[in-house]
């Protein structure tokens, strides 16, 4: 159960990211870009950022959880899964090139995460 809890906040904060990129990165955006302040408000407006939000919110009331659970040196450097997340949904829903440089860099962060995980 307490895995799970650390896995989801995890997980929440990746969900959150993906959100926020998509509500501040509109598909209609014209070419040359909008103003600062109109760009706010339309980012303001957009259900995918406050989704986004909400999922950082919830995460954080799991990683609350998760820190009363686990030792901190064992928590945090779970984190970096949320890199692993982050990375494939970009490539998967923003078309977002993945080089070879950072598949050996998820490769890294795994086996990083794998040994923390066993200590």
């Amino acid at each position: 159960m307490n895995v799970a809890v650390l896995i989801t906040s995890v997980l929440l904060g990746a969900l959150g990211q993906v959100f926020l990129k998509w509500g501040v990165s509109p598909a209609d955006e014209p070419a040359g870009g909008t103003g600062a302040v109109a760009g706010l408000l339309r980012a303001l407006s957009s259900w995918p950022l406050w989704a986004g939000l909400a999922a950082y919110g919830f995460s954080l009331l799991l990683w609350l959880f998760a820190l009363k659970k686990f030792p901190l040196s064992t928590a945090y450097p779970m984190v970096s899964l949320g890199y692993i997340v982050v990375m494939a949904a970009g490539a998967i829903f923003f078309q977002e090139t993945v080089s070879v440089q950072k598949w050996v860099g998820v490769g890294l962060i795994s086996c990083g995460v794998i040994f923390i995980a066993r200590s």
